[in-house]
């Protein structure tokens, strides 16, 4: 009995051993990597047969006498060169096949696995960016930005309450998921499949409960859940590993808040989806709880950055709900960083209308004023857009009340402001800012500033 138990034991291992043997003979990494000793022996032997080398262990001296035996009406110089092709070419084409094989894992879309390789390095030495806002304009931005760095923290404004985000924040109590989820879905390593799983809505046809809900924000509703703490932050933390996120992302407050405005013409607006909807010009932003608690790691975040950008999106949506965080206006004017705020590139009706890039930061500054910050600590650069989009998309937008966003220079230096104007626009229907040009445009304001790191950003940028 115990003599057939030993002997199926025998023959399990011995299987096993063989599985595992057989897969490096099977398509794909392990295969090449095996070929490639074989290439350096052959070069070796090569070597050792073209100046005439002796061995010296029994086992190297069979190995010679099979040779030369085989090689008994060749020259031995030749029969090394040969042996030394033969070897070259076996371990070059097992390198190139191994090096495919890694590509098709690491980066499916790139051509070449050291200048992925290499940029990826460059992104883990990246610059640490802090970017602050909401809406698709930050989402779009980090786009670009994740580019030249893996080191991002996007603090994001948890003020929306309407649509699929505003059910969830309502029927829950929870921080409302949708800018959040956007973020994600930017800085994942596959952004054009994520970003299309996680923007999927379930249309009038789906049951009742579920139309018009988001699957990112459900997706994110369920991690709050499932660590029954009702905590985003966490939530979101376990999201960002799950999706390979090329940096964090952060709720500005674990706790919801709720913006009013009030209006020039006296009227009192609740709600951040119902400001926009007003139509009247917004002569004062704030929000309950008056004091909404930072997240620790925000603070944190801002302490070890090097660049702190704030937007683009919505100025009194997007932007400064998350100005309207005390703590959050002090840690910045402590911080060191370079500063940089990306204008708009278009009005938009119920919040800009009519404004120019001076008056974008006039607004920040009247915002920022009652918690005694030194504007000068707050902001250095603005980056705005110098190109105008096309005949049909300025009549298109027109229409609505939209038109660019006037860059009156005196009055920006006048706010102790650099400029940096340049083409931001993408190619589209839309008028909107392209991910790459934006995030170029804030390494190279980055790079003339701090020459230290200037070379690393400038390969970066020559890619």
């Amino acid at each position: 009995m115990y003599g057939g138990t030993r002997r199926f034991i025998k023959i399990s291992t011995k299987g096993k051993y063989l599985k595992k043997i057989r897969k490096y003979f099977l398509p794909g990494l392990k295969r090449w990597i095996f070929f490639m000793p074989i290439g350096l022996i052959a070069i070796a032997f090569g070597i050792a047969l073209v100046f005439k080398a002796h061995p010296v262990t029994r086992i190297a001296q069979f190995t010679w006498n099979t040779l030369s035996y085989i090689a008994d009406h060749v020259p031995p110089t030749a029969s090394g060169i040969v042996s030394i092709i033969l070897g070259i070419f076996l371990l070059a084409y097992a390198v190139f096949r191994s090096s495919k094989q890694v590509l098709n894992i690491v980066a499916p879309d790139q051509n070449s696995l050291l200048d992925t390789l290499d940029r990826m390095h460059m992104a883990n030495k990246g610059v640490k960016i802090v970017a602050i806002g909401g809406g698709t304009g930050l989402s779009n931005m980090l786009k670009g930005l994740k580019v030249y760095s893996s080191n991002i923290t996007a603090v994001v404004t948890v003020a929306d309450d309407g649509g699929s985000s505003g059910r969830l924040r309502e029927s829950l109590n929870i921080v409302p998921p949708g800018d959040i989820r956007n973020c994600i879905a930017a800085l994942a390593h596959d952004d054009e499949v994520i970003t299309q799983l996680f923007q999927y809505r379930f249309d009038e046809d789906s049951p009742k409960d579920l139309q018009n809900h988001s699957f990112g924000n459900l997706f994110l509703t369920a991690l709050v859940e499932l660590g029954g703490s009702r905590n985003m932050a966490d939530a979101v933390k376990q999201a960002c590993k799950i999706l390979k996120t090329r940096g964090k992302v952060l709720p500005v407050s674990n706790t919801p808040m709720n913006l009013e405005a009030y209006l020039e013409d006296g009227r009192l607006i609740k709600g951040e989806s119902a400001i926009p909807e007003a139509g009247g010009k917004i002569k004062k932003l704030f929000c309950t709880p008056p004091i909404p608690p930072i997240l620790p790691e925000v603070i944190d975040a801002i302490k070890e950055a090097e660049i702190i950008v704030y937007g683009p999106g919505s100025l009194y949506t997007s932007i400064i709900p998350n100005l309207l965080v005390p703590e959050l206006i002090k840690s910045i004017s402590k911080s060191s960083a370079l500063k940089i705020y990306i204008c708009n590139v278009m009005t938009q009706p119920g919040e800009t209308s009519g404004y120019t890039a001076a008056n974008h930061v006039e607004a920040i500054k009247e915002h920022t004023q009652e918690y005694n910050a030194d504007f000068s600590k707050l902001l250095d650069y603005i980056v705005v857009n110098n190109s105008s989009p096309h005949k049909k998309q300025l009549e298109k937008y027109a229409a609505d009340n939209q038109y660019p966003v006037e860059v009156d220079q005196a009055s920006l230096k006048n706010l102790g402001l650099k400029i940096f104007p340049t083409n931001l626009i993408q190619r589209g229907n839309l008028v909107r800012h392209n991910p790459s040009k934006l995030a170029k445009s804030i390494m190279e304001i980055y790079s003339s500033n701090l020459g230290h790191k200037s070379k690393l950003i400038r390969m970066m940028l020559n890619k």
